[in-house]
């Protein structure tokens, strides 16, 4: 299943936040979650809060991200969340086969 780097950065800092926050993330941790998160959505590390700025950061698996659509705009309406960053993240042996297929081609050409 793929994996993805989620930065959410949260909403106002006000003690009532930060404490839904670490409660919603805490939560999802351990692997309990809302009913509008999909079924297949599993934290995998994390969560990690950035010392710099108000950002939670974790590592989770789904097949299809789109389908967080719902819960993340309930939460960014709520102002628990102001926006977020999905990367995708690839294997480092990914990368080494596509060296391969690219040095090969480049070699036979």
């Amino acid at each position: 299943m793929p994996l993805f780097l989620n930065e959410v950065w949260l909403g106002d800092i006000k003690p009532e936040l930060i404490e839904e926050a670490v409660t919603f993330f805490g939560n999802l941790s351990v692997g309990t979650k809302p009913d509008n998160l999909p079924p297949d959505l599993r934290m995998i590390a994390g969560p990690w809060l950035s010392a710099e700025e108000a950002k939670v950061m974790f590592i989770f698996e789904i097949d299809d991200p789109s389908t967080m659509f719902d819960a993340y705009a309930e939460r960014v309406v709520s102002g628990l969340f102001a926006r977020r960053k999905l990367t995708l993240l690839s294997g480092w042996d990914q990368m080494k086969a596509y060296t391969d297929r690219v040095t090969d081609s480049v070699a036979n050409a």
